[in-house]
């Protein structure tokens, strides 16, 4: 699992946590995490703790997370809203 420079700088920014459990946070959020949307050779969006989390897939099957959103609130928008909608 890896996570990229703006990953670790929005986890920083948004979420509160200090560098060095960045690693330990994301591999809570892989095993615990509410699965948002399918897996895919594209990558995949997760929900833990009020935040949304999105991986990118390599080739190898390794998870790249990209960058960290706040969840919506009920009152704004649904989580599903979040799901890739391709055509």
């Amino acid at each position: 699992m890896k996570i990229t420079r703006h990953a670790n700088n929005r986890i920083k920014e948004r979420v509160g946590l200090p560098k060095r459990a960045h690693l330990r946070h994301v591999q809570n959020v892989l095993r615990a995490g509410d699965l948002v949307s399918k897996k895919t050779s594209e990558g995949f969006k997760m929900v833990y703790q009020g935040f949304l989390y999105i991986f990118a897939s390599s080739k190898y099957d390794d998870e790249i997370l990209v960058t960290t959103y706040e969840a919506p609130s009920n009152n704004c928008i649904a989580i599903s809203d979040f799901k890739s909608k391709k055509k």
